[in-house]
């Protein structure tokens, strides 16, 4: 399993304990270019969570502006092993 794909679990395993709905998408029919890995929601907010391997991962085409769309519209961020502690302790407290 890549580090990204532990990552997405690991992330996925913490919303569903916290209570969330947790949609995993995968690149494919009637999924938008751009689409984070992780779509969550909770009563009265949602989020989307895109997984890098690393901080220096770059994006796909579409994925920062998709990710800077959804965060002005409720909350959206970039994830990696490196920030993955510090966006858990800020969804500690949103959730």
């Amino acid at each position: 399993m890549s580090i990204e794909a532990k990552l997405q679990s690991e992330i996925v395993k913490w919303l569903r304990h916290k209570g969330c709905y947790v949609i995993k998408t995968k690149p494919g029919v009637g999924v938008p270019v751009g689409c984070p890995d992780i779509l969550f929601m909770i009563e009265g907010f949602w989020g989307g969570i895109e997984t890098k391997r690393s901080k220096s991962a770059p994006f796909q085409p579409l994925q920062k502006e998709t990710l800077k769309k959804l965060d002005a519209w409720s909350w959206a961020k970039r994830v990696d092993p490196s920030n993955w502690d510090i966006i858990k302790e800020e969804l500690e407290i949103i959730l």
